[in-house]
């Protein structure tokens, strides 16, 4: 007996639940919301401050 692990899309807009098979994908590779069409990005850093300026 075998198991295969699925993986699940969870729209944060709508709640919407799939499989990622069944979820279509932007030209970048992110998930679109088959049901609001909402794109999932990563987010930006919230604030900027000196020390994410700095090299090291």
């Amino acid at each position: 007996m075998s198991f295969e692990w699925v993986s699940y899309f969870t729209c944060e807009e709508c709640g919407l639940e799939r499989p990622s098979v069944e979820v279509p994908y932007d030209r970048l590779g992110y998930a679109v919301c088959p049901n609001c069409g909402a794109e999932t990005r990563p987010a930006a850093p919230a604030t900027t401050d000196a020390s994410t300026l700095a090299d090291g």
